[in-house]
């Protein structure tokens, strides 16, 4: 038996995973959260053989490298992989060198990979979705910033202090106040917005719209989820019926949420 644990900012997302990886007699999910504050600790008191995470916890205090690092350090036994929207190349080389053994993005049909990906990962060995590979061999190899520089950078971006950054790293606020200054050194500006800039500009940091990519990706990747699980029955049992309703209504909503979205982004 095979344990796991998922974490995701979207409940609906969090129900077409449990479902599709309940239906597997070797897996047991031990918990669900969709707050990452409570993802350390949730961990601590239970630790599954392999944490199914996503990325998108933008402005609630989440350094996925960090966190990944201070996650193995705690729990060396524990498999780490990543389920994300992002397949931003940045994201999967800094996160596979934080600890993580596997990178799957939604949009490569995650509901198809995601059993084989607990497998490999289990086994100790990296698993990687088709676009997640292809961001990996297309990654930057040589960095200006050091990768404590990328992390305190990726927290400006949100708009955060640097107490609030300190506070996040466990580091002294001094500490923080020295990594921004080698940061303006190093990239020659002498401000956070320049620096973002620059760092974005040499693909130390994400790409601006790759924040924006993801939102709109989200609902598109849950009616996916939800079209496979109804999909998955109608196979298994030849017919759906009355308590499917509640799947129509989601994938329906979640249709409307995408269509008001794009919308949203072409008046902008």
């Amino acid at each position: 038996m095979i344990t796991i644990a998922l974490v995701d900012d979207h409940p609906l997302m969090l129900k077409i995973l449990h479902q599709e990886l309940s239906a597997d007699l070797e897996f047991q999910i031990v918990w669900q959260i969709s707050d990452i504050q409570k993802l350390i600790s949730s961990v601590k008191a239970n630790c599954p053989d392999v944490l199914i995470l996503d990325l998108s916890f933008v402005g609630q205090g989440f350094e996925p490298v960090s966190a990944i690092k201070d996650l193995r350090a705690q729990h060396p036994h524990l498999k780490i992989l990543i389920l994300t929207a992002y397949d931003d190349p940045i994201w999967i080389e800094e996160l596979l060198k934080a600890g993580a053994k596997g990178y799957v993005v939604k949009s490569d049909d995650f509901s198809l990979r995601i059993a084989d990906a607990v497998r490999t990962v289990h086994q100790g060995k990296t698993f990687l979705s088709p676009s997640a590979a292809m961001g990996l061999t297309a990654a930057h190899q040589k960095y200006t910033l050091t990768e404590r520089e990328r992390m305190i950078l990726r927290l400006a971006t949100e708009g955060r202090s640097n107490p609030d950054i300190a506070a996040i790293l466990g580091v002294a606020n001094g500490t923080v106040r020295n990594h921004i200054s080698n940061i303006y050194a190093k990239l020659n500006v002498d401000n956070r917005e320049a620096a973002i800039r620059a760092a974005q500009n040499l693909r130390e940091l994400p790409k601006p719209e790759a924040h924006q990519r993801h939102e709109l990706r989200t609902p598109l990747h849950t009616i996916l989820g939800l079209a496979r699980l109804m999909q998955t029955k109608l196979q298994r049992d030849g017919q759906l019926t009355g308590a499917d309703q509640e799947y129509l209504e989601q994938l329906i909503l979640e249709a409307q949420r995408l269509d008001t979205m794009i919308d949203d982004w072409a008046d902008n």
